[in-house]
């Protein structure tokens, strides 16, 4: 569940979003309504954050084509591993000759016929061939081992982006959710202090100007709750499409927007760990081995290569019995021009190298501010709900002292309606602190490489 305990033991008699100690159940007008096109029949989903999570990942198109990506880096890992290992053929020749023996002679041999043939030979057989050493092949397989964990590294940073969008839209709606259920909260107290006003006016204690003041209040929660109401449901909206659902389909939260506890760790360490599990850093440095054996694969070219090759079969001539035969050959070859293409290879892969280093910097650099900005944005987060809750509690309080001093026919409702507007702030202080905080230990967890693992377990 999404729901943790506060972060300091100074806030853990957390105060309600909304003032509950004061009002009882929501009316039943003030529920929100269906989505528009919504039926009876419309499938009903309840999701948890971490549930959310991995809808999106299971179900997103990004994801998959990273996936797609992984299986064709390990096709062309096993190419390249293919080229290293022996390759078998079997082979089978029918040949029927006819020569003329002038001709393939040049000259006439005296004692032999002009043509021989026509006559059958046949031959039937494996033939094997195997790199005994190729400087340039092995140093190509070791790249596509480095290319395929880069192409596994860019897959985790798809995931860590989608699991990032699904935080961020999980969270604006129980945001929008907390909102309703305040404005809820304040409409049923507007509807008590209205007909409070009302019943004080007929007991003669009030005037019709309080109850006026009380119904034009009752009026601004309504238009507040309404609103509140249009959020959440743009905002459920937009979770929906963010996990590809069906249109239409009824989202339910089943998390709500609590204070989490907070890590307590040093830059430093933060910062290491976010150099160690970034995804990004991971694709580089996987980047970086296969240009490094791409430029010593170029420079292998320049080696002898070994080659062994063989076959063991059957030949016969016509009628003749067939007769076992076999050959064995090893090859030698020494490149001694290659018309600039080792050079041009090596320069390539040393450009790819450089670029990779380039990058590598530029992530770090953004690890370290995303992580400062992360925690200074976590830090003030915590500081303003804890503000925000003893605002909320002395904002009910004020409100209840000026409630009873308005039933006791001690003052009029200006105080009540002033109270009200005060605990209206107080409440959307609270919520926008508690949506902050939340946000920003997800960009926290972004910026260290821990979003999917934090989130979704």
């Amino acid at each position: 569940m999404f729901r943790i305990s506060p972060p300091t033991p100074g806030a853990r008699s957390r105060v309600p979003v909304a003032a509950l100690a004061l009002l009882g159940a929501a009316p039943a007008w003030a529920q929100a309504p269906a989505p528009v096109g919504v039926t009876a029949q419309a499938r009903t989903v309840k999701l948890t954050l971490a549930q959310a999570i991995r809808t999106a990942l299971d179900q997103n198109p990004r994801v998959q084509q990273s996936l797609l990506a992984i299986a064709e880096s390990g096709d062309d890992r096993r190419s390249a591993a293919a080229a290293l290992m022996p390759s078998v053929a079997a082979q089978a020749i029918g040949v029927r000759n006819k020569y003329n023996l002038n001709a393939q002679m040049g000259m006439t041999v005296p004692g032999f016929p002009p043509v021989v043939g026509p006559y059958n030979w046949h031959q039937a057989g494996l033939e094997a061939q195997v790199s005994l050493f190729d400087l340039s092949l092995w140093k190509k397989w070791r790249a596509s081992q480095h290319a395929e964990a880069s192409t596994r590294a860019q897959g985790r940073v798809v995931r860590e982006e989608i699991a990032a969008i699904v935080v961020g839209q999980y969270l604006r709606a129980l945001r929008a959710a907390a909102s309703v259920q305040a404005g809820e909260s304040r409409v049923e107290l507007a509807e008590a202090l209205a007909k409070l006003a009302e019943n004080q006016q007929k007991q003669g204690v009030g005037t019709k100007l309080d109850t006026l003041r009380a119904q034009v209040q009752l009026q601004a929660e309504r238009q507040r709750l309404i609103q509140a109401q249009t959020q959440r449901s743009t905002a459920l909206a937009g979770l929906g499409r963010a996990l590809d659902l069906e249109p239409g389909t009824v989202i339910e939260l089943r998390d709500s927007l609590d204070a989490p506890a907070l890590p307590q760790t040093p830059f430093q360490e933060t910062f290491q760990a976010g150099l160690a599990q970034r995804p990004e850093l991971a694709a580089l440095d996987a980047r970086e081995k296969a240009a490094v054996n791409l430029r010593e694969a170029a420079q292998g070219l320049r080696l002898p290569t070994l080659v062994a090759t063989g076959f063991y079969g059957s030949t016969a001539l016509q009628s003749l019995p067939s007769t076992t035969t076999y050959q064995v050959s090893l090859g030698l070859k020494v490149p001694l021009f290659t018309g600039g293409l080792v050079s041009a290879q090596v320069s390539r892969a040393q450009s790819e190298q450089s670029r990779v280093q380039e990058a590598r910097r530029e992530v770090r650099a953004q690890v370290g501010f995303e992580i400062q900005v992360a925690q200074a944005e976590l830090e003030a987060a915590s500081h303003e709900v804890e503000v925000a809750n003893l605002a909320v509690s002395l904002s009910t309080e004020a409100l209840s002292q000026a409630r009873h001093r308005f039933e006791a026919g001690v003052s009029n409702n200006i105080e009540v309606i002033n109270a009200q507007d005060e605990l209206a702030k107080a409440n959307d202080n609270q919520i926008s602190a508690l949506y902050r905080l939340n946000q920003s230990r997800a960009d926290l967890a972004r910026a260290t490489g821990q979003l999917e693992s934090l989130f979704a377990r």
